[in-house]
């Protein structure tokens, strides 16, 4: 589920891989595992992809449908 919901950010925000990468200070190899589904993020990897889209931990690893940050 991580690996679709981190394609499906990116493409809807027109961004490519090295935009977010490069935005969450993670190296390439590591992003792109990410999104084949080849390695599974840190906490701290998930924290910064989540900020950095702007949605909720539960919702970047499929255990919600809602995207929304409760605040």
């Amino acid at each position: 589920m991580l690996e679709e919901r981190l394609k499906i950010l990116r493409k809807e925000r027109n961004l490519t891989q090295r935009e977010v990468f490069s935005a969450v200070g993670l190296s390439e190899r590591n992003y792109q595992s990410f999104e084949y589904g080849e390695i599974r993020p840190s906490y701290d990897s998930l924290i910064a992809l989540a900020g950095f889209f702007n949605v909720s931990l539960d919702y970047l690893v499929g255990r919600t449908d809602k995207p929304e940050v409760n605040r």
